[in-house]
């Protein structure tokens, strides 16, 4: 049975002259492997070739063991994000973030549509791309349901506490008492508690407005980083790395 889906691609390989596997982000049923096989070009901008970023309505059809892509209707390409090496990069941690952090046939429209504005704002307008990224990773942490404890302690409950670590692994912030369940936790600033808080609940038009301190973004990035590692039992991300390799030829 044909059905219609806005979806995403987050991932392609190509492995024959004019095939393709696909790792498609879709609104109504997840994320789902498919295959591209000389698929009918449509209207839209940039409909020639289908890559990671294309976004619009795709037509499939549920084969025996894959999705198969009958036909796409192209709504958007991001293609500026492509004319800026940073955009690209963190642009790409983004998808690789996204497809992590989902199951197979996992339902997310939240996540879906956050996925399109982040794209959509980092595309199109001046930001501070790493405090636009704080701020999907944060809001990725509450739709894919592992949101820290950030209100009070995750293991007592205490609320009143003048001085928190952050701990991955128990998932949120202890109080002095309770450090003792986990040795690596982090050193976290009420700042920074209250940065990530508003992260989560602001929307994404309102966060590319603020201005974080220097301190305070680092501390968050290195908290919110290990934090979603330790929760994905990865050691890093590929796109990552390669971020930080085009940084360090900037400097």
């Amino acid at each position: 049975m044909l059905f219609k889906t806005e979806a995403i691609v987050l991932r392609k390989k190509v492995f024959g002259e004019n095939e393709a596997l696909l790792t498609i982000f879709s609104k109504k049923i997840g994320k789902v492997q498919s295959v591209a096989r000389g698929f009918k070009k449509t209207k839209g901008k940039g409909s020639s070739n289908i890559q990671a970023f294309t976004y619009g309505e795709f037509l499939l059809y549920k084969g025996k063991n894959l999705y198969q892509i009958s036909q796409v209707d192209f709504k958007k390409s991001f293609h500026k994000i492509h004319e800026d090496v940073i955009k690209l990069s963190y642009g790409s941690y983004i998808l690789e973030l996204t497809e992590s952090s989902i199951s197979e046939g996992e339902n997310n429209p939240k996540l879906f549509n956050l996925l399109i504005d982040f794209l959509d704002i980092l595309g199109n307008k001046k930001v501070d791309v790493e405090t636009l990224v704080k701020a999907y990773e944060a809001k990725l942490m509450l739709y894919a349901g592992y949101m820290p404890v950030l209100t009070e302690c995750v293991s007592c409950g205490n609320p009143n506490d003048s001085s928190y670590k952050f701990s991955s692994r128990e998932g949120g912030i202890l109080c002095r008492k309770c450090l003792k369940k986990d040795s690596y936790s982090m050193n976290i600033s009420s700042l920074s508690i209250n940065v990530m808080r508003y992260l989560i609940q602001s929307p994404l038009e309102k966060i590319i407005k603020l201005k974080i301190q220097d301190d305070a973004k680092k501390e968050l990035d290195k908290i919110i980083k290990n934090y979603i590692l330790t929760h994905l039992g990865k050691s890093t991300f590929n796109s990552l790395e390669f971020l930080e390799s085009i940084k360090s030829l900037k400097i």
